[in-house]
Formats: C-alpha cells, structure tokens, sequence
C-alpha cells in the first residue's frame, strides 16, 4: 500500500512537472515575439539577400571582359606556304569608367543596407503595435469580466430585495438584462482577444504548430511617463533610414550619371598572339587597340540622359519623404502628448473618484437610500471610465511606437 502511495506521489509530481515546463515554453513576449520575426518575416530575408545581390556587380563593374581565344590561317586551297597563328584577346574598360561603375556598386550596397535597416525598424514597430493590441484586448476582456461580475452582484442584490420586499421585480429584470449585456459583450471580448492573437501569430510567421491557447503573454499595457519634447524627435529625422535612403539613392544616381559618361572613354583591348610562317610558331605578337563609341549619340547619350532622369526622380523622391516623415512625426508628438494628458487626468482624478463613487453608490442601493437606475449609472461611469482610460494607454503606446521610429533608441517594450 505504501508503494502504490509512493508511485501515485510520484505520477502526481511528474504531472505538475511537464504542467510547469510546458507553461514555460508556452510564453510569448514581446522581445519572443520580435526574435521569431525577425528570423520569419519574408520581407527581411528579401532585404538581406538584395545586399548580397548588389554586392555581386562589384566583379562585373571592374570592366573585364571575358578573354578571346582565336586561330587564324591562310591559304588553305593553296599548296604553297601558309600563314597561321593563334591568340588571347582581353578587352578591358578604361580605368575611370570601371573606377565610377565601382563608385555606384558601393552606393547601390549602401541602399540595400540602409533599406535593411528601414524594414527592421518598420518590423519592429509592426511587432510591438499588434501586441499592444492583443495586451489590450486582454485587457479589455478582464474589464468586462469585472461588469459580469458586478452584474451578478447587482442581480444577487435586486433579488434579495426583492423578497425582503424592498424593492419591485422590475427592478430584478433590469439587473437580469444588464448581466445578459454583459455576457454576451464578454463573448464579443473574447472573439476579438483570439482575432489579435492570430494578428499577432501571422505577423511573426509563428509555426501553426505553436499557436496554441494556451499561450501566455507576459508583457501588458503599463503607464510609464516618458518625456520626449518635440524637438528631440523633429531633430532624428535626418537619421531616419527612409531619408538616409533617399539620401543615398541621389549620391547612386550622381554616381551613375558620372558612370554613363566615362564610357564616351574607350574600351582597351589587348591581344597576344604567336604566327608561323612555315617552320612552326617561332614569332610573338603584340596588338593593343582602342574602341571609339562612334555612336554615343544611340547609345552613352541616351544612358547619360536616362541616369538624370533618375537622379531628379530621386531627388524629387527625397523632398516627398522628407514631408511625409514630418508630417508622420508631428502627429505622432502630439498624439502622444494628448494621450499622455488623458492618462494624468484620468489617475489624479477620475480613477479615484469613480471608484468612490461605485462603492458608496452600491452601499446605498443594499440599504435602500438609492434606486436601481443610480446604481446602474455609477456603475456605467466606472466600468466606462475603466475602458477609456485602457483604451487610451493603448493609444499611448501606439504613439510612443511610432516615435521609436525617429529617436535612436527603443521606447517601450524595452526588457
């Protein structure tokens, strides 16, 4: 009997031990959360293999040709002696316009690392907005499980009422459908919580095979009073990445109209060959020649002018980023300013005294100083004094994420 008191303790142990692990591997935080998209998301591994794929015309850019193997004979219907010779032919850029080709390849990889780092940033935000919405759909479903809480309370309250003959049955079917509203908005709740968990799941490119229910999420909407003055974040913006690469794409497009203008330079080429003359190849030669662009007006005039045409489209193109991260940044300043008044006024006031207020309203409906209808307002205004001010702290968090985008270092989220 002890044995089997023994195994039954160890099975029960054992259980409570793969529980406990299992709980640990189904956790998912944000830093998680982030690590899993930056290994996953598609538009990151495009950005890094472009790098890899700029990098490859660095060879092509030195000019080189690909050698020329000939054999050249004569009088081949002719008894008498023959002429025959064989050879290597290299042609080569001149070395200005391999220089320039070189120049632009440098900057086209600046561009694709620059991008790189834009798609992270913009990863990164991506990541940390869909999971300040699940941390406040989460949220929002405890919130009203609090209203079907304090709905059953009220419903337990009007019936006892009820039968000490304090109160009449209208008043009962009120409580009754306020805990019905209440429920179904939880199951409404609810809905939207797994809605914002598969948001969060496809984003990241979680395996299907890891998206559980059971999925914890550690990190929550808390409020933290960060200070951030408007010009500290106007004054990041030259460091932004996507005016960085509209930056670099001018100096790629300079570099390419000076590219497509060295070659009006010729290309060398070089040949070395050996002739015999009719007692075996006994004589070496040597030829270098030039080739002229006689057509430039078909062919490097239409690259020059394609090449300006880029450089005004990017030019052009930077002024157009340069206004829309203003105008992304300034709104973002003042979006988190307000929320940040909101979420102030909300602690130093209403917090406390809606609180009060639902507790001394709900004393005085049990001792039957006050009516069904002013509970139910006290009630109103807490629960949706609750929901405003989560609602806002969402909102904060969305703006200060947006702000990571033009100050150096990450806002929220940090651990």
């Amino acid at each position: 009997m002890v044995t089997l008191h023994r195994i039954l303790v160890s099975i029960f142990t054992l259980a409570l031990l793969c529980s406990s692990l299992q709980a640990q591997e189904s956790k998912i935080t944000v830093r998680d959360a982030l690590d899993i998209a930056f290994r996953n998301n598609p538009e990151l591994n495009r950005a890094t293999e472009q790098i890899n794929i700029e990098k490859s015309y660095a060879g092509r850019a030195l000019g080189i040709r690909s050698p020329e193997v000939y054999y050249y004979k004569e009088g081949i219907n002719d008894n008498l002696f023959s002429e025959q010779s064989w050879g290597v032919s290299q042609s080569i850029a001149f070395p200005l316009t391999s220089y320039y080709q070189r120049k632009k390849v440098s900057s086209d990889v600046d561009v694709a690392e620059m991008k790189l780092t834009a798609v992270e940033i913009d990863i990164r935000a991506s990541v940390k907005l869909a999971y300040a919405e699940l941390a406040y759909a989460i949220k929002r479903v405890e919130l009203i499980e609090r209203e079907v809480e304090l709905a059953k309370e009220l419903r337990q309250t009007a019936d006892a009422r009820l039968e000490a003959g304090e109160s009449t049955e209208l008043d009962l079917i009120q409580a009754e459908i306020q805990l019905a509203q209440s429920q179904n908005a939880l199951m409404e709740a609810e809905r939207l919580k797994n809605d914002a968990r598969y948001a969060l799941f496809r984003l990241i490119g979680l395996n299907p095979d890891e998206q559980m229910y059971g999925v914890v999420y550690p990190d929550t909407l808390a409020y933290v009073d960060v200070q951030i003055s408007q010009r500290q974040v106007l004054n990041g913006m030259d460091e932004h990445p996507e005016i960085k690469v509209s930056e670099l794409m001018v100096e790629s497009s300079n570099r390419e109209i000076n590219a497509a203008k060295s070659r009006f330079l010729p290309d060398i080429r070089f040949d070395y060959y050996r002739q015999d003359f009719g007692n075996g190849y006994d004589f070496n030669g040597f030829n270098v020649g030039l080739t002229i662009p006689l057509w430039f007006g078909f062919n490097e005039g239409q690259s020059i002018q394609r090449a300006k045409a880029v450089r005004n489209q990017a030019e052009w193109s930077r002024i157009e980023s340069d206004l829309r991260l203003k105008e992304r940044a300034e709104k973002a300043w003042h979006g988190y300013e307000a929320s940040r008044q909101k979420i102030q006024a909300h602690i130093e006031v209403i917090e406390s005294r809606s609180s009060m207020l639902l507790e001394l309203t709900r004393e005085g409906y049990r001792m039957g100083e006050l009516d069904l209808l002013r509970l139910l307002e006290a009630q109103r205004t807490y629960l949706q004094g609750q929901q405003v001010f989560y609602q806002t702290l969402k909102d904060y968090y969305v703006q200060l994420i947006e702000l990571e985008r033009f100050v150096p270092n990450e806002i929220v989220f940090t651990e």
